[in-house]
């Protein structure tokens, strides 16, 4: 009987995971996609800068790249921070899930 509560709350899970995955994808994926578009912009962005026009702003090409890599390292924190928060959620749900088990048995 025991095995039997198990399997079924195996089925539970499974079942909310399965529901419940369609809403985390819609949540993930524009955060994903504006990520991978405001990378490539900064890539060209950094591709395109030349030695004259650091040259202009009264900075070597390396203290350019330096100031271009800090503003990337802020971006990211900013980002880890978006998908800590992902996380959390995550886990709440699966806390959830966990509740539903233990009632179950």
């Amino acid at each position: 009987m025991n095995k039997l509560k198990l399997f079924m709350g195996g089925i539970v899970a499974a079942a909310l995971a399965y529901v419940l995955s369609p809403e985390i994808k819609k949540r993930v994926k524009p955060m994903m996609e504006k990520g991978m578009e405001m990378g490539k912009e900064k890539m060209e962005k950094i591709k395109f800068k030349t030695d004259s026009e650091f040259g202009e702003e009264g900075l070597t090409s390396g203290q350019g790249t330096e100031l271009e890599l800090e503003r990337l390292k802020e971006e990211n924190r900013t980002y880890l921070q978006e998908i800590r928060e992902l996380k959390t959620v995550v886990n709440k749900l699966l806390d959830e899930i966990a509740s539903f088990k233990e009632k179950i048995d």
